[in-house]
């Protein structure tokens, strides 16, 4: 009886050491991501809601900085972001769920659906479009695209292209594409015989209990939504104008932390979809390399991207529109999720959903650095204005009012670069920092740029000459 008792309170004790350790793991991620997400948003150098869970738990959801700058309103979970292409992947699972219903095949031409294609398009099918290897030029930029009101916007833009050839022979190359995925909204309308929007709200967003997420449109009020920003410098501006009609089916949705993780949990549960349609798409099919200066990488799935951060596999997708980037990532084997949505332009969330990571699963991430900002005079900041190169990447420093700024193609806009010593910047708009080597002679032909904890010699294509 005695060894029983013994065994039984054995047992209990490493039960409740279990708990107790499992307790503090779910206080300590969340208070260092707390503390993490702080300090940035103390500098002005982030702005958003992020929300973290591992094995059914929440760990933290809470928002940071500014829904509206301009009012005072706060951030918070409720708050409603676009979200830019992450709406690629569920464009991609309204199209697996047309074909489990028999009406499509992935491997089916598109031509089949949409007629009215280039005729050098032909061969291009449904599975190129959804990998983005079509090799299809952008005709969203067709002046036809922009004239909404026509409901045949798509196919009157398809007619300025017909002369157009492909960028390259479908199958072959991917080219991440944004007008591909215009045209698989297309064949959703086509095939489904209804709106886009409309599709996607009774046959995913509904089922789902996502009742804050639709696509975005700018004319009814929707509570507490987001406005847009974008920096200039230490400075923050009003996002242009962009009407997500441009977007639609590859970037028009807007949703919340909420919803997303709704969506997480019914994706974990294999309710929503089933394996055939989920195996799909997350399989990968072809390989996704950013430009220059982003530092991402992954295998692409239909919608999805694959990958490992830290040793763990994750599946997911960012999105980046109009003053606003996000980032959805799903951890399946750890059941773990990160979401970030954010109402401030910046390729700085690379770093930061980086470090949320390794705070997710308990390894090393940087503190980020509050930086003391100075403004050197003009006569030395024009000394570094000119053109430098990085192996194949160019890199243009411009001066405009007295503010440097940094611009490499790819980049959506000229890098706002904010000093903190007469030779030293950092970017809001970059997780990178800047330091020019001035000559005992005060000639500058090189800076260092820093980046994912490198240091990497950046030349200046024509040297500049002492005394000149």
């Amino acid at each position: 009886m005695r060894i029983g008792i013994r065994l039984f309170l054995s047992s209990a004790l490493v039960l409740i050491m279990t708990t107790l350790a499992a307790a503090q793991d779910v206080a300590d991620i969340s208070t260092k991501a707390d503390e993490y997400l702080s300090t940035w948003a103390r500098q002005g150098r982030f702005s958003g809601t992020v929300l973290l869970a591992k094995g059914g738990k929440v760990l933290l959801r809470k928002g940071y900085g500014m829904a509206n700058f301009e009012q005072n309103v706060p951030n918070s979970p409720e708050t409603v972001f676009r979200i830019g292409s992450i709406t690629k992947l569920f464009t991609a699972f309204s199209i697996l769920q047309l074909e489990e219903r028999g009406l499509l095949k992935v491997t089916d031409p598109v031509v089949k659906y949409i007629p009215e294609l280039p005729q050098s398009w032909g061969a291009i099918t449904i599975h190129q479009l959804l990998c983005h290897v079509s090799g299809i030029p952008d005709f969203t930029s067709a002046k036809a695209y922009g004239d909404f009101d026509d409901s045949r916007h798509v196919e009157n833009a398809l007619k300025e292209f017909a002369d157009k050839p492909l960028l390259s022979p479908p199958g072959e190359t991917m080219r991440y594409s944004n007008s591909g995925y215009t045209l698989l909204g297309r064949v959703i309308e086509k095939v489904s015989g209804k709106s886009y929007p409309d599709y996607l709200t009774e046959n995913i967003l509904a089922p789902a209990g996502m009742t804050h997420s639709a696509i975005d449109n700018v004319t009814p009020l929707v509570p507490q939504r987001a406005s847009g920003y974008n920096f200039d410098g230490e400075f923050l501006t009003n996002a242009k104008f962009g009407d997500p009609k441009w977007s639609a089916s590859a970037g028009a949705m807007r949703s919340t932390v909420d919803d997303l993780y709704q969506f997480d949990r019914l994706l974990k549960s294999g309710k929503l979809f089933s394996s055939g349609i989920t195996t799909k798409a997350w399989s990968p099919s072809s390989h996704y390399k950013a430009p220059p200066p982003l530092p991402l990488e992954a295998e692409y799935g239909y919608g999805w991207m694959l990958g490992q951060d830290l040793g763990h596999r994750y599946i997911g997708h960012g999105g980046w529109v109009s003053g606003f980037v996000s980032d959805f990532k799903r951890f399946p084997d750890d059941d773990a999720v990160l979401i970030l949505l954010s109402n401030v332009e910046s390729a700085s969330y690379i770093q930061v959903t980086s470090d949320l990571t390794a705070i997710l699963f308990g390894e090393k991430y940087q503190v980020p650095v509050e930086h003391k900002i100075v403004h050197p005079a003009p006569v030395l900041l024009s000394r570094y204005v000119g053109d430098y190169q990085l192996g194949p990447l160019a890199i243009k420093i411009t001066m405009r009012d007295n503010r440097l700024y940094a611009f490499s193609p790819g980049q959506p806009a000229p890098f706002g670069m904010i000093a903190t010593s007469d030779t030293e910047f950092y970017f809001n708009d970059a997780p990178s920092e800047i330091r020019f080597v001035v000559d005992e002679k005060g000639a500058v032909n090189q800076f260092i740029l820093k980046m994912q904890g490198k240091e990497m010699p950046v030349s200046r294509v024509t040297e500049v000459k002492s005394g000149s």
